[in-house]
């Protein structure tokens, strides 16, 4: 899946800067939950096969998943760990970018 700081489909254009996320990462943050202590769902609520749109209040959570991930180094028994935390940190700038222009997250999924 592909994540596009935007507030609705129709802004944004395929070749816009994006970043991927593997729907595996994905998987194994979701399997691994508890060890983030994270309150949020908004992540994990995240349909990787279809396209999505998360509103500006909803990104700073996927701003605080991120950092948790990496803070927390849960993400040290990810397969592919140097991609996993390349991932990781681009969805954080991705995040931070969107909450400093005040834009939600459009999600494209495979």
């Amino acid at each position: 899946m592909n994540f596009y700081v935007g507030n609705s489909l129709d802004e944004i254009k395929r070749n816009d800067y994006n970043i991927e996320f593997s729907d595996d990462l994905l998987q194994y943050i979701y399997n691994h939950r508890e060890q983030i202590s994270a309150d949020s769902n908004v992540l994990f609520e995240v349909n990787p096969y279809s396209d999505t749109f998360l509103e500006y209040e909803n990104v700073r959570e996927i701003n605080y998943i991120c950092s948790l991930c990496i803070e927390t180094g849960i993400i040290e028994g990810y397969d592919d760990y140097d991609k996993g935390v390349e991932m990781i940190n681009d969805l954080l700038q991705l995040t931070k970018s969107a909450l400093l222009n005040k834009k939600g997250l459009i999600i494209i999924g495979d």
